[in-house]
């Protein structure tokens, strides 16, 4: 198998990439261990999933990766938010902490 690239996703995305190539061929052990772990945690519909992806770009220092890491884990509050970037090389300042932890609620619901 080649790798042809490589992106970070979040769980909603992996989710659909895996059930496309479910439809294409069957899946092999790892794939299918992987895709019965993202149904366990799959918390969004696939549109509203697009959305927070949306909302959350708006946040100028939000890079790919940031997203698919806030949209993968839901953080609920400000801590959990501080924690996720702990050991990140990025400084969000409290209004875009603010900012993240009410996306996610907005969409939690």
């Amino acid at each position: 198998m080649e790798i042809t690239a490589e992106d970070d996703v979040s769980i909603v995305e992996a989710k659909k990439i895996l059930d496309e190539r479910k439809k294409e061929r069957d899946l092999v052990y790892e794939q299918k261990i992987c895709h019965d772990y993202l149904e366990k945690l799959d918390k969004l519909s696939p549109a509203k999933t697009e959305d927070m992806v949306g909302e959350l770009g708006k946040i100028a220092i939000l890079k790919p990766r940031y997203i698919a890491l806030i949209v993968s884990m839901f953080p609920d509050t400000e801590e959990e938010v501080d924690m996720l970037f702990s050991k990140e090389r990025t400084n969000l300042k409290k209004e875009e902490v603010k900012q993240i932890v009410e996306i996610v609620n907005k969409y939690k619901k």
